[in-house]
């Protein structure tokens, strides 16, 4: 990456200093600039491999700065990371409208920025080789389930969505299936107007990936979010498994991966789901009652039409670190630790846990 040219466009001194000389440690050659006249300038003069914009800026702010290297021809390729303090989702929605190719938040780590530099950068120029796969190979049906709630199901679905939609050079679906109310949109600031069970309720041949796509929200470049309708809803409002099943095929047979969080209620359409899926991650706090839940369900899963060698605990430490040994009718697959503390030790040994999970549907 040393080749590698960015430039950062944020009027805040500290800011820049932070990211360019975090960057210029990496390989990375840095231009910076202290508004959105300058960037501009920058940009139609240096043509650098990726931006990193501010929103907030005097003179000009950062969407219109994205706007306008969007509608210049010499630039218009040039992949754009807004990194801003704009929190909200109508923010991360106007910038993924512009042509946004990523959004980060402040603050931030500086090793959480580089890797996301390289992953946009790795998806705008990697080589076409005769090689490739093809563009619309079967991705991955992922499902995380949980037989007891509390166990932070839908965080660790978002924390897995989003490493893989970082790491791998195809899109990611997040479906929240924890119906009615669900979490994960509560989780991203997302709108539920348009959610999973408006999609489903469309007539089962008029679904296509790009219908997918328009019942959801981009949140990052890779990771699309269709969320749960967030309220109650009537009780006659009933979903076909069947629709659900021919629209997770849509997604997979479209070349993007599907994650399903599916919180932890067993119905027809979770069920329907787990059976769809290529690899179920069933998460449990590793305290004995929720182990006690996993090795039923391990037990029963030939007569719901599931292959136990599919569902896979994952031990996630939400209630304190869980000793060794627990009893469990199989290997955990992987152990997330509790990182309420921001330890950078307990952080490390999360994304391990979670690039573990990554790993495993690869």
């Amino acid at each position: 990456m040393s080749e590698k040219k960015i430039l950062v466009i944020d009027d805040e001194f500290p800011i820049r200093y932070l990211v360019e000389h975090q960057l210029k440690r990496r390989g990375f050659a840095v231009v910076s600039a202290n508004d959105g006249p300058s960037g501009l300038k920058a940009a139609f003069l240096h043509k650098p491999d990726l931006i990193v914009l501010d929103i907030m800026m005097p003179k000009m702010d950062g969407f219109a700065v994205c706007e306008e290297i969007r509608e210049n021809p010499e630039t218009a390729r040039i992949p754009i990371i807004f990194l801003t303090a704009c929190a909200t989702k109508e923010h991360k929605l106007q910038a993924f409208k512009l042509g946004a190719d990523d959004y980060l938040v402040k603050p931030f780590q500086g090793d959480e920025l580089e890797a996301h530099i390289t992953a946009v950068l790795r998806r705008n120029h990697a080589p076409v080789a005769k090689t490739a796969p093809p563009a619309h190979k079967r991705a991955r049906i992922i499902s995380l389930f949980s037989l007891k709630g509390g166990v932070g199901t839908t965080t660790l679905a978002i924390q897995l969505a989003e490493a893989v939609a970082l790491h791998e050079n195809r899109s990611v679906v997040l479906m929240d299936l924890d119906l009615p109310l669900g979490g994960v949109a509560q989780a991203l600031s997302l709108y539920t107007n348009r959610h999973v069970m408006d999609l489903l309720n469309e007539p089962q041949e008029s679904i296509d990936i790009e219908k997918v796509k328009r019942f959801s929200q981009r949140h990052r470049a890779n990771l699309w979010v269709m969320p749960a309708p967030g309220v109650l809803v009537e009780p006659g409002r009933l979903l076909d498994p069947a629709v659900l099943e021919y629209t997770l095929d849509v997604i997979a047979n479209s070349g993007n991966h599907v994650l399903l969080d599916l919180g932890s209620t067993l119905n027809k359409l979770t069920v329907a789901a787990l059976r769809k899926s290529d690899v179920v991650y069933v998460v449990t706090s590793g305290q004995p009652v929720a182990n006690k839940l996993y090795n039923a369900f391990v037990g029963s899963a030939k007569q719901l039409g599931l292959e136990p060698q599919r569902l896979l605990p994952v031990i996630n430490e939400l209630h304190g670190v869980v000793k060794e040994g627990v009893d469990l009718a199989r290997v955990p697959v992987a152990r997330i630790p509790h990182t309420s503390e921001q330890s950078r030790t307990r952080l490390w040994l999360r994304d391990q846990g979670i690039q573990k999970l990554v790993s495993v549907m690869a």
